[in-house]
């Protein structure tokens, strides 16, 4: 091997790396601060459990496990690497570095073996990108090109071990490197002289070719390679559900204008450097594997909306305005409408299904929360059926503009006890929906009913029940929600307030996520978990049986957002005669029923989600539906309708249906939709 040959080809690559990776650097400065240094300890297992041990990968079983192959080959291959480079300046630099020992025979044969892993992984994974062409990929030259770089890089891997086995005098089959005891037969075949210049080739071609990868890593989508651990080491630890504050609204409800700056306050995100570092980090350590888009409900009916590509042209934006952003002064470019549709924006269900699936944890409703808020906050541009809820909310605390009046009306002919601190466990959260729809009504009747029975301590704040701001804060209306929240606090602590019931999914997780944040602590129950631990006590005994079968809907604040998918089916368990059937949209994987994030009160455009959702459901041929929020029940009910199944299936909630099993509703409610 020839040292300065070695030693330009390191130093002109190393070089050209290092410049490419400052200039990634410093477009990752250019983003917002947020601090994602805290809690090491915490980091540590996420990157380990995520990055290191690939836990979301096998969600896609047999592409998961190729990545998985190709991944842990190339951690067992990087000492190999090295290897090969030292000894470009020292043909004994393995045994400096491994000795001969055990433990260095034993990594050779790891390293023997892995590279044919890599290779049969790599291989498979560009039939797969070529000849299957999965709709989710980014069918680019790069990926391909990458994707030969590896394979070609493992056949002169083994053809230069193969070389030194001929060169070292170990014949026949070496058990300690099989695959290069293969290579070395073959290579025995041929003369000396050209067995050694193929096995030269092969130490050039691996040693160069991952000098070229690593220089390519920074201008492509494999720029994950890099990036991917930090970015789930950095991920947000907050809960699942909670959005993060904008800095600039706070000091405007705290009176912290500074009347010196030139500028308007920026609410929300504008411009692409209005987005966290952490956010860039995000789109350098996309991968483009499409499972964000493959899970999305508003990319699976054909809305305008695909996450992997939303993240990708923001991204590319970015690189396009490198210079411009990291110097000074920097002209304004509002992403929306001219990069980003305000459709895309409006689209999302906040469901997180893209953020379940994304296996390097990027994040994208908090993205496209402050997106929105950008455009109710600060250029007044919510749609208009929203911002008809918007002030319904902001003047009479439900998205409907009702009546505050008629809030109770759902209690009537019902022993429901006002909220009193000194006698009472929980206060009654039943929320706008279940409090102002007349089919979610009926939930709160039987919540209460049960809550009765099992002689709970509990309480309602009647007319004076407030909105908990959930729609607002996802709609973009942050300043709304902030007072809102606020009030509530403020009010629940003068009241005494300890624990809460709540029968929406939506109250429960901002309740529970969201207003700690703002110093307003409480312990919250959604009402399955409260209903299974009454059932499981003997103080409920659902005795009638309802000679049915079920299928259960996953809502995405109760299931992705808080991890509650056992209590509803063990309820729907202990109810003699009901079969309960699962399908493979359930869980972590169910489908969004198309009404979160606000967009219950917006119009659908194009394929409806609800009809999607409800295709998927019946497939079980369910006699009924089951879930467990009001919004999907509506979601659903209408769904149905759509497909005329209406006066076919049922739809009712799982407090419905333990109050039917417990002798305290009328089994009319069976028929239900």
């Amino acid at each position: 091997m020839d040292p300065k040959t070695m030693l330009i080809v390191m130093v002109v690559a190393f070089g050209v790396f290092t410049w490419s990776a400052l200039k990634r650097w410093r477009l990752l400065t250019v983003g917002a601060a947020i601090d994602r240094f805290d809690q090491i300890g915490e980091r540590i297992k996420v990157a380990l459990k995520i990055a290191i041990f690939q836990k979301k990968m096998p969600k896609y079983r047999t592409m998961g496990l190729i990545h998985i192959a190709i991944f842990w080959g190339f951690l067992a291959l990087l000492l190999n690497t090295v290897i090969l480079w030292g000894r470009g300046f020292d043909e004994g630099f393995n045994l400096w570095i491994l000795g001969d020992n055990p433990l260095g025979h034993a990594y050779h044969f790891v390293k023997d073996v892995f590279s044919g892993v890599v290779l049969v992984a790599a291989l498979l994974a560009l039939i797969n990108r070529v000849v299957v062409r999965p709709a989710r990929f980014t069918l680019s030259f790069e990926a391909t090109l990458i994707l030969l770089i590896i394979s070609t890089m493992m056949v002169a891997d083994l053809a230069y071990w193969g070389w030194q086995q001929i060169e070292t005098g170990q014949t026949g089959f070496v058990a300690g490197e099989p695959l290069a005891s293969v290579s070395a037969s073959l290579l025995g075949q041929l003369d000396r002289s050209t067995a050694a210049l193929v096995g030269t080739v092969g130490f050039w071609t691996h040693s160069v070719l991952v000098l070229i990868f690593m220089n390519l890593l920074p201008y492509g989508k494999h720029f994950h390679v890099i990036t991917a651990i930090p970015n789930v080491f950095l991920t947000s630890l907050d809960p699942k559900g909670r959005l993060p504050k904008d800095e600039n609204i706070e000091k405007v409800l705290r009176d912290e204008e500074d009347e010196d700056e030139e500028e308007e306050p920026v609410f929300g995100v504008a411009e692409v450097q209005h987005f966290h570092w952490k956010d860039i980090l995000d789109m350098f350590s996309c991968t483009e594997c499409g499972r964000c888009t493959d899970n999305c409900p508003a990319a699976k009916t054909q809305k305008p909306l695909k996450p992997k590509t939303f993240l990708t042209a923001v991204r590319d934006h970015l690189y396009l305005r490198h210079e411009e952003l990291t110097s000074e002064p920097q002209k304004s470019r509002p992403l929306i409408p001219v990069i980003v549709d305000p459709e895309v924006v409006w689209n999302c269900t906040t469901c997180r299904a893209c953020e379940e699936e994304c296996p390097v944890m990027i994040s994208y409703v908090d993205k496209f929360v402050r997106l929105r808020r950008d455009l109710v906050e600060s250029r007044g541009e919510p749609p208009a059926e929203l911002a008809t809820a918007l002030r319904g909310i902001e003047t009479n605390a439900n998205p409907w503009n009702l009546s505050p009046m008629d809030r109770d009306g759902w209690t009537e002919g019902l022993e429901v006890p006002a909220f009193d601190a000194d006698e009472c466990e929980y206060l009654l959260f039943t929320g706008c929906m279940a409090s102002f729809d007349d089919r979610a009504k009926k939930i709160s009747r039987s919540l209460t009913q049960l809550l009765n029975q099992a002689g709970v301590s509990y309480g309602y704040l009647g007319s004076d029940e407030p909105c908990c701001g959930e729609t607002a804060r996802r709609a973009g209306s942050e300043s709304n929600f902030r007072m809102i929240a606020d009030m509530n606090i403020e009010t629940f602590k003068e009241l005494g307030v300890k624990k809460i019931i709540t029968g929406c999914p939506h109250c429960f997780n901002t309740f529970k996520n969201e207003y700690p944040e703002f110093d307003g602590q409480f312990e919250v129950l959604h009402h399955t978990e409260l209903l299974a631990d009454l059932v499981a006590q003997g103080k409920l005994s659902p005795t009638e049986r309802i000679e049915q079968r079920v299928v259960f809907h996953d809502g995405c604040y109760l299931g992705r957002y808080n991890d509650i998918y056992d209590a509803p089916r063990q309820l729907l368990a202990r109810i003699p005669g009901l079969e309960v059937a699962e399908i493979t949209q359930s869980k972590e994987r169910g489908l969004c029923c198309g009404g979160g994030g606000a967009r219950f009160f917006m119009e659908e455009s194009g394929d409806r989600i609800n009809g999607l959702r409800v295709s998927e459901l019946v497939s079980a041929q369910p006699k009924s539906i089951a879930s467990a929020c009001p919004y999907c029940m509506t979601m659903l009910s209408d769904g149905l309708k759509d497909k005329d199944l209406f006066d076919d299936k049922g739809q009712l909630d799982v407090a419905e249906l333990l109050a039917i099993s417990c002798g305290l509703t009328d089994r009319k409610l069976l028929k239900q939709g």
